[in-house]
This record gives C-alpha cells, structure tokens and sequence, in this order.
C-alpha cells in the first residue's frame, strides 16, 4: 500500500513517524506542500494521511483515483469534503492524538496550580512558622488555611486566552469547557463559526487576548518569529496581574524580562515547561528565580507535557492502527464516512 502523509512536522519528528509505519506501507512525506504538490502526488496514493488543518476538497478527493482512505490525524475535520469523499466511496476518519491529550492535561494542570498557588502553598507548610498549636481535627474543628495563603483564584468567571489554537489547543478548550470561564483563541487563520461554537471559544486578536486573559496559554509552535517573542513589551499589553502558561514552542520567551515581570507583580505567576536552552542550565533566569524565591508562583517542568509520546516510536505507530484495519478488513476507528 501506497501513503501520502502531508505534514508540518520537522524532520526530525518526520523520521519518527516514518520509523512507526508499518512494512507493508510505502509512505511518501510532504512538509507544508502547496495544493499542486498534492494534486501531483496523490493519484498514486492509497491512503491520504493529513494533519493538523489543510484543505481537502472535491478536486483533491477526485484526483485521488486510488483513495480508499484519507486518515485524518486529529480531531479536525472542517476542512475535508466529507460529501465528496462519500460519494466517491472514501472512508475518513479522524484520530485523537496521544500527545495532544497529554499536553492539553499538563496545560490545565498548570493553569490549576497557579491559580491555586500550588507551589507557594506546597513550600510554605513545609517550612517552620507561627501557627496555632496542632490539635486533633473533628467536625467540629479544623485549621483551615492555617497559613494565611491569599489571592487564591478560580476559574469560574476567568478569561483564558490561547495562543496558538492547534490540535491540542482544541483540545484545552474542550477541557475548559466545565469551568464556566471564557475562552479566547488567536491563531492565523480564524476557525470557522460552527468550530468555534463546538468548542464554546470565541476569536481575539493578539491586542485583544492579551488584555483580556486571566491566564494566557502559549502555544505557538517553533516558526519565523516565535523565538524570544514574549518579552518586556509583549508583556505590558497584557492585563496587569495575569498568569502566563508557555507550552509550546521552547524558545517563545525573553526569559529575563519575564522572570523581571514575575518578581515585580507585573505578572501574578508563571509556568513554563519549555526553555531557550535545554536542558535548563542552573543559571537561567526562570530557574534562579524559582530557586531563588521558593515561594514565588512560578511552576516549571523539564519538557515533559508530551510524556514521550513526541518522541516514541511505539506510541507514534498508533497513527497508522486505521491503516492496518484497512488492510486486514476490519472496522475502521473514528469513522465519519
């Protein structure tokens, strides 16, 4: 069988997914191609593997002769031709991705721990202090918030803005859903209205969801532009007192200029999962301020939101379950036609 994968992937994230497939498949790789770059590749193809957002319509479906699947990779699909591919006979199917699920978790964790001061509450009970003389708790009596802790936040009634609304920014969104906060989304190309209503998410501009976000989720991808982006200027159009959650592209943030806004309130805390240099060295401006003031809502992680499903090839082979369905006859998953 023959695959035409169409993917914004690196090349390095490409060689994983070529290393997944199975060997009975010939799989064909093209990053960010131009519609006359498929409508030249696909007649060749049994199965069109696409992910991420890229237009699939009518033209394409009927240039794909040899299509008995296109295989969407996510839980996009606004913008496949789902009427074509019927009546041509093509299956579609969309696939929830194991790394968007784990990502979107470790982002509403993080927004959850800032606005909860996980970490300065976690630090200040393990530290002596002059509390009340521990009694026994009954229903009755308990010490409740027996250190002081104020300006815990909550969702409920909170804007959250995400910046860069992918696969796994949906994804957030869906699990932001129960909160009862407003969510905001910028990213180049607007989604369209049904999407936008399906996810309970409503568009801003970068001045607009800058000023507007509570807590406001990076998660831009590496591209032109991304690196060092969010510095002491980005960080002024912001609302004052606002949370600042990095989760996608490692080189987004001016590190110093967002550790300077951290310590003086400008923002009201941090989190951060990736760095200009990795590994994090000891002398980083997040890591000196998160060792230098334990105290501080800062919550950081070593690059870990996406668990090793980014890198594993294991996890990465459950891409291709559909395909390996279509070859043995069995039913395919997560079919929409």
């Amino acid at each position: 069988m023959k695959a035409l994968f169409l993917t914004n992937r690196a090349p390095r994230h490409q060689r994983i997914a070529l290393q997944a497939a199975p060997d009975f498949l010939q799989v064909e790789m093209l990053e960010s191609p131009d519609r006359a770059a498929i409508l030249s590749r696909v007649a060749e193809a049994d199965v069109l593997i696409s992910e991420r957002s890229g237009v699939i319509d009518d033209e394409i479906i009927a240039a794909g002769g040899k299509l008995r699947l296109i295989q969407r990779l996510g839980l996009f699909t606004h913008d496949i031709d789902l009427e074509a591919a019927r009546a041509a006979g093509i299956a579609v199917c969309c696939a929830p991705l194991l790394v968007s699920t784990l990502v979107s978790e470790h982002v509403a964790m993080q927004i959850l721990s800032l606005a909860k001061l996980y970490r300065e509450a976690a630090c200040v009970m393990l530290q002596p202090g002059d509390w009340a003389e521990p009694k026994k708790c009954d229903e009755n009596y308990f010490a409740y918030n027996w250190t002081g802790r104020a300006g815990i936040r909550t969702l409920a009634d909170s804007t959250v803005g995400i910046i860069g609304l992918g696969e796994i920014g949906a994804d957030l969104a869906r699990r932001l859903q129960g909160f009862g906060c407003t969510v905001l989304y910028y990213k180049r190309r607007r989604l369209p209205e049904a999407v936008e209503q399906e996810l309970s998410i409503a568009y801003a501009d970068l001045e607009e969801i800058r000023a507007r976000s509570d807590f406001l989720c990076l998660l831009r991808p590496h591209g032109p532009g991304a690196g060092e982006s969010i510095d002491a200027a980005f960080i002024a159009g912001m609302k004052a007192g606002a949370f600042l959650i990095s989760t996608g592209a490692s080189t987004v943030l001016k590190e110093a200029d967002v550790a300077a806004a951290v310590l003086s309130g400008r923002l009201a805390g941090l989190a951060c999962d990736g760095y200009v240099y990795e590994p994090a060295p000891l002398d980083s401006p997040l890591l000196t301020l998160a060792r230098e003031h334990p105290q501080a809502n800062v919550i950081l992680s070593p690059h870990i939101a996406g668990g090793i499903a980014s890198n594993d090839v294991a996890a990465r082979s459950r891409e291709f379950d559909n395909i390996r369905r279509l070859r043995e006859g069995r039913p395919l998953l997560h079919r929409l036609v």
